[in-house]
């Protein structure tokens, strides 16, 4: 998974990044940065989530 980071733009504006792509711009800091932390967040609640039906899947279960 590509990293997700915050980077300055040239008119004062920050954007989110995944990997070289930019998901969103024209954020303040402080704005950017709570977004970064909510992709990051959902990105690994996706995970998680699947992480149960991947392990029912392959026949893995409690002993």
């Amino acid at each position: 998974m590509p990293k997700i980071c915050v980077k300055s733009g040239y008119d004062g504006t920050h954007s989110v990044n995944r990997g070289d792509d930019p998901i969103v711009s024209g954020l303040s800091l402080d704005e950017a940065e709570n977004y970064a932390a909510f992709v990051r967040a959902s990105a690994r609640i996706r995970r998680t989530r699947r992480l149960p039906e991947a392990a029912r899947s392959r026949g893995a279960g409690p002993a």
